[in-house]
């Protein structure tokens, strides 16, 4: 019998080490498709059910033989556990037959290399891992620009406004009888068409059936690279062909005489707001900049090495003479030893303005063989133009290289 009850020690044995051998490749294999964003297939669930299924039947026949008193622990011959020296030591006897109410058990090291090796059971490897379901986005670049700048809504491809080309002035004072002075002024008409922006991507049927939050966050991504084309639109379009006319390219160059030789940043920009104010006869309502000149204006320091603008315990709002400053990523920063960072300071409200014809518009289509490989496209656009009233209201230039 004691040769039966081996057989079937052992038998079960390998069901058990066969089995969770098993079971670990099936987890191992899900775990690599959830790491490279991909669902579990059904049939590897199903194959998973089965192991563990398998598994506990083996389990529930080692319960029962138990039950009805067959013992499939160690058997004459065979190494002994922990737990069965505990068992077999004299004084837990006692302890169990309440003959003492403690019991101090000395375990040599010839012993404790005689019994066997027993190993904790852990969940490394087994448990499936859980994931964010957010997908972290990419570095993404500020867009400020635009908020700058008044926007209304218009209905046709073109708009079509007026502009004061030459006021000759002619008031003056009359005398008793005299012939009043007389004022003239003409206009020309401008007349600027609607451009269209638009960026599309395409995504297939499984992305967006597998990956509940891909279609969100495409849509924000196409959004994004939209509004960044606008910003650089907005900034610096040269006017050709689909391009927007953007605001710096027919700025005023910074008069340079104007400088002075110790000047710093902070000098530069009051002259130029100096400079808008005397050729456009509008005051200057924002400086933009870019975050390094910003960075730079924030450290400079007085004769006893002072913080000019910089508060080291709290935030200190961008504004330098009164102005509000925008640090966009959209100017260039120069090489920093010949040229320095672009700055436009203008008015913005009065001197520019943002038709907006179709606003932000997101579709979802098939092009070319696309329903046959089950692939859609996403695509963004807008139509919108910008309209620079008062050219003269924006003055641009670059910094002086810091030493």
């Amino acid at each position: 019998m004691s040769e039966t009850i081996t057989d079937i020690r052992d038998g079960l044995e390998k069901q058990l080490k066969d089995g969770f051998a098993g079971l670990q490749k099936k987890y191992d294999s899900a775990s690599a498709e959830i790491e490279k964003g991909n669902q579990v297939t059904t049939d590897l669930k199903k194959q998973i059910q089965t192991a563990t299924d398998e598994i506990q039947k083996v389990v529930d026949k080692v319960l029962k033989l138990e039950e009805k008193g067959i013992g499939l622990g160690s058997q004459p011959g065979t190494k002994k556990g922990f737990i069965d020296f505990i068992k077999g030591n004299d004084e837990y006897k006692a302890l169990q037959g309440r003959e003492k109410s403690a019991a101090e058990i000395e375990v040599k090291k010839d012993e404790l290399a005689s019994m066997q090796e027993a190993k904790a059971v852990t969940s490394a490897g087994i448990v499936v891992p859980n994931f964010d379901p957010t997908i972290q986005p990419g570095i993404r670049q500020e867009l400020r620009i635009r908020d700058l700048i008044p926007s209304i809504s218009v209905t046709g491809q073109s708009y079509t406004y007026f502009r004061e080309k030459l006021h000759t002035r002619g008031a003056g004072p009359v005398g008793e009888g005299g012939a009043k002075p007389q004022s003239n002024v003409t206009f020309e008409q401008k007349t600027d068409l609607v451009k269209k922006l638009a960026v599309w991507i395409p995504v297939t049927d499984e992305a967006l059936d597998d990956v509940p939050q891909m279609y969100g966050y495409l849509q924000q991504l196409l959004r994004y690279d939209l509004k960044l084309e606008e910003e650089v639109q907005i900034l610096k379009g040269d006017g050709l062909g689909n391009n927007l006319p953007g605001l710096m390219t027919d700025a005023t160059l910074f008069d340079d005489d104007l400088s002075k030789a110790s000047d710093t940043s902070i000098d530069t920009v009051r002259r130029a707001i100096y400079q808008v104010r005397k050729q456009s006869k509008l005051s200057a309502d924002a400086t933009v900049m870019t975050e390094l000149d910003w960075m730079n204006i924030e450290l400079e320091k007085d004769s006893q090495n002072r913080y000019l603008f910089a508060n080291l315990q709290g935030f200190v709002t961008p504004i330098l003479w009164g102005r509000p400053v925008v640090a966009s990523d959209s100017m260039d920063e120069g090489d920093g030893t010949t040229t320095g960072g672009e700055f436009l300071v203008a008015n913005f409200q009065r001197g520019a303005t943002i038709y907006d014809r179709m606003s932000f518009l997101f579709k979802v289509g098939l092009i070319n063989d696309d329903f046959v490989k089950n692939q859609r496209v996403l695509l963004v656009e807008e139509r919108l133009g910008l309209a620079k009233r008062r050219v003269e209201a924006f003055v641009k230039g670059r910094f002086k290289p810091q030493a």
